[in-house]
């Protein structure tokens, strides 16, 4: 007998809650206003932070990506193969940006500044016949340069 009571309050409770739920909802619905407006309130140490942020990446001259790359080397002779290496791929791929990289005590040759892994791989099998042991590196790079995109869009403004 017990039971029941104490069931029919817990019943009443939830219903009750529901209800006031629905009338939240309503009441905020009905009150809000068309103005478009958003107040934000953050801390001034946040608003720092963002601003820094901001600045440090238009310093940048570049973005992470993918490059590949063909050569690993050091010793006395590692900046001189490295060049060669470089200077070899230029005169064979002359599309495809190069860089040497020193990293002491390493000299690297990479190749290639694409924003995705699909695009570095059409680079890689491109090249893996003459630098067999080449692979793919993430690694910071270069925008492109803007002469080649204006020259790009006035090609199809002379149309």
């Amino acid at each position: 007998m017990k039971i029941i009571p104490i069931l029919s309050v817990f019943i009443i409770l939830i219903n009750s809650n529901v209800f006031a739920q629905k009338d939240i909802f309503t009441e905020l619905k009905s009150n809000s206003s068309d103005s478009g407006e958003v107040h934000l309130y953050q801390d001034a140490e946040i608003r720092l932070l963002l601003s820094d942020y901001v600045k440090k990446k238009k310093e940048e001259k570049g973005t992470e990506g993918y490059r590949i790359q063909i050569f690993f080397g050091s010793g006395h002779s590692a900046r001189k193969n490295a060049n060669k290496i470089r200077n070899d791929f230029v005169a064979k791929y002359k599309d495809i940006s190069s860089h040497v990289v020193f990293e002491d005590p390493n000299f690297k040759v990479r190749v290639g500044d694409v924003r995705t892994k699909s695009e570095a791989l059409k680079i890689l099998s491109q090249i893996q016949e003459d630098y067999k042991g080449a692979y793919i590196v993430k690694d910071f790079i270069e925008f492109p340069e803007l002469d080649v995109l204006e020259e790009k869009s006035t090609k199809f403004d002379k149309k």
